[in-house]
């Protein structure tokens, strides 16, 4: 089993260095929140504090359970909430560029579509 991997099948988006030092925080300007999304699922990576780097949140969300991609638009920068179907611990990155966010959920708006959707059987008595 083979499996083709496109350009296009990985899309990422990351916080903006100015909203970092525009809020005064300095771990996002040195370290930016990312969010990744591809044919598996949505990622998000985000360093802790800049003093230990190697303390950091690497969340993963499988397609499958993406229940609804929120796109809050701000004046300057925009807000992506990626919320699971058991409705707890959203990804959430914030500060983004208002063309990247817009892509972005296109895109992970698209992907949810393609996903085939299995019907449910009925309980049998």
């Amino acid at each position: 089993m083979t499996q083709s991997s496109t350009a296009s099948d990985h899309i990422g988006v990351r916080s903006s260095r100015i909203w970092a030092l525009v809020h005064f925080n300095l771990t996002h300007w040195i370290f930016p929140a990312r969010m990744v999304a591809d044919h598996i699922g949505v990622s998000k990576n985000e360093v802790l504090f800049w003093l230990t780097p190697w303390r950091r949140t690497d969340e993963h969300l499988p397609l499958s359970h993406i229940a609804e991609v929120t796109h809050t638009r701000g004046l300057i920068w925009d807000q992506i909430i990626v919320e699971s179907s058991g409705g707890l611990n959203p990804l959430i990155i914030s500060g983004v560029p208002k063309g990247q966010a817009r892509y972005f959920v296109d895109h992970v708006r698209e992907r949810l579509n393609e996903t085939p959707v299995t019907p449910q059987q009925p309980i049998r008595r």
